[in-house]
């Protein structure tokens, strides 16, 4: 049987182009491909796949925020991360998250099929061109945020007020506001400029 993996990237053109790699080296088929983390939440409830490809800074929801989403729901597919970051902190976020590989685009062409092997296989994969030494530095550093939390934490980044994250999440105004009051007392930070700050700085988040 063939390896069945479903894409997730907000770039058209990447996920299609993607797509059309897997499908012709013959022992994989691309089984769905979503727009955005909430997409890919959405389409991974009916159709069974055996890996996720998900790019890390996706628009709404994230990479990292999906990876613990789908954990805390116990998806048992393996995920392999892509992204153009090579920082170290986002590294250990998103194998702390859950992920079981990390994947630079630009080494897209020489590990691909490499790192899609070693995950399918039980191992982590992490890209070569990723300085491994400083990947132990940072796990000290490390800040614990809930999947919910992360989930908010990408929302107000991307501009969302308060009310509006509780529209969109289908959640009081009030267990909103003590999600961001959360999120400024573990990043100890006073108000959303420097809220984000800190998490762009601690790799929880990214912003195009």
């Amino acid at each position: 049987m063939k390896l069945r993996i479903a894409l997730a990237d907000d770039h058209n053109l990447v996920r299609s182009g993607l797509a059309a790699i897997l499908n012709q080296e013959g022992r994989f088929e691309v089984v769905a491909e979503a727009i955005n983390g909430y997409d890919a939440l959405e389409k991974l409830k009916t159709i069974p796949c055996d890996l996720l490809v998900a790019d890390l800074a996706m628009p709404r929801l994230g990479g990292i925020e999906l990876i613990q989403m789908l954990r805390d729901q116990e998806a048992k597919f393996k995920i392999l991360i892509l992204s153009m970051y090579d920082d170290v902190q986002f590294v250990v976020r998103a194998i702390k998250a859950g992920a079981n590989g990390y994947l630079l685009k630009h080494a897209l062409d020489d590990e691909l099929f490499r790192a899609i092997d070693a995950v399918m296989a039980g191992c982590t994969y992490i890209s070569e061109l990723i300085d491994a030494s400083g990947l132990r530095e940072c796990q000290a550093e490390e800040t614990t945020l809930t999947s919910r939390e992360l989930e908010v934490l990408k929302l107000i980044s991307d501009g969302l007020s308060t009310p509006e994250i509780a529209e969109l999440l289908q959640i009081s105004p009030n267990t909103a506001v003590r999600h961001r009051a959360n999120l400024m007392r573990k990043l100890n930070v006073h108000n959303r400029v420097e809220l984000i700050h800190a998490a762009l700085n601690r790799g929880l988040i990214t912003i195009k």
